[in-house]
């Protein structure tokens, strides 16, 4: 709901350090930290009769993300963990303005507004500023990508049950290939607003759940509701910017992704700094335009740890293969296959 384009990501934002590469402290994760604060399926599945009504749903829940206030707590449950988190919206004039706070586990906070995302971590005394982009209500849905959507996935929608006290309308999107999860979510009748979601496996089984306990949907959000409690006084900052090709000096290199699940295409490609000063993380984003990957690639040095073969932590996986002296690590809340296809593909052009 709301800035949610990686909602998944975030509403997990006490647990994002250990689901890049499931080890604290490697500098992967030292890189990967940045991108996770910004930052979020059986075949030949024939299209159901009421695609047209599903698509009208789906665009009234990507409108109502966007254009309402809205002040809501909710709970993300992924096998046992169970955390709690409460998300602060207003839309207005001036644009969007938004602040994610944990009501579980180590206090910390996400702000956002139209230039930039800003996380504070208090539990490593952190902060990490980068760019907004445009978000979207379920997890990296992108702008205008429903009518894409229907090549590789079914949509379908029908009567739900009531979540935080509200009639629903549930969304059901398939894949159409074993490439990708599939998702189940609750939309609110009345509003348009996103009250649950559900990352679907291959059996159809719940991978990962959000549900909304409380939502008030206020004509005005006052500016004191969307400042930090959190303060950062003597907290080292980092950013997220990229950095251009003369900064990775002669290390830089150009990469080539051979193999990609169809629909899957090129968003972003940057430099993105680690906070621990080394060497700079090249960082390619794939979606297709519901679900996204990352594809990491980092110069290995002596001290390095090393990822190689799957690693998973709920619905995310992780592959790493070794390439040239160079650790190549895939992410993405897609299955295992996807992954492990993704990162065998990965190799230098210069070779």
């Amino acid at each position: 709901m709301g800035c949610t384009a990686c909602i998944r990501t975030r509403v997990s934002l006490a647990t994002m350090r250990d689901r890049v590469l499931f080890r604290p402290r490697s500098r992967f994760y030292e890189g990967a930290l940045c991108w996770l604060c910004m930052l979020a399926v059986p075949a030949s599945i024939a299209a159901p009769a009421n695609t047209d009504e599903a698509h009208m749903w789906l665009g009234k829940m990507m409108q109502a993300a966007k254009t309402l206030n809205y002040d809501g707590t909710f709970v993300y449950r992924q096998g046992d963990r169970v955390e709690s988190m409460r998300i602060i919206h207003r839309a207005d004039s001036n644009g969007e303005r938004e602040r994610l706070i944990s009501l579980s586990g180590a206090p910390r906070e996400v702000l956002r507004d139209n230039s930039n995302v800003v996380c504070i971590l208090p539990d490593t005394r952190r902060v990490v500023v980068g760019k907004s982009r445009q978000r979207s209500v379920v997890p990296t849905l992108a702008p205008g990508a429903g009518d894409a959507l229907t090549k590789y996935y079914a949509l379908s929608i029908t009567d739900g049950d009531r979540v935080a006290g509200r009639t629903t309308k549930v969304l059901r999107i398939e894949p159409m290939d074993p490439y990708r999860y599939g998702y189940q979510l609750w939309i609110d009748e009345n509003t348009g607003l996103l009250l649950k979601s559900e990352l679907l496996g291959d059996n159809g089984g719940s991978l990962e759940q959000i549900v909304y306990t409380s939502l008030e949907v206020p004509p005005y959000i006052p500016d004191t509701l969307l400042e930090p409690e959190i303060s950062d006084s003597g907290f080292t900052r980092y950013t997220t910017e990229a950095e251009d090709s003369e900064s990775h000096g002669s290390h830089s290199q150009e990469w080539k992704v051979d193999w990609l699940p169809k629909g899957f295409l090129l968003g972003e490609h940057t430099g993105t700094p680690t906070t621990t000063g080394r060497m700079p993380l090249q960082h390619f984003v794939y979606s297709d335009g519901m679900a996204s990957l990352s594809v990491f690639i980092e110069r290995l040095e002596p001290d390095s740890e090393r990822l190689e073969g799957l690693s998973q932590m709920g619905a995310v996986n992780a592959y790493g293969v070794l390439v040239d002296g160079f650790q190549v690590t895939v992410v993405g809340e897609v299955p295992g296959v996807t992954v492990e296809s993704v990162a065998k593909s990965v190799s230098d052009k210069q070779q």
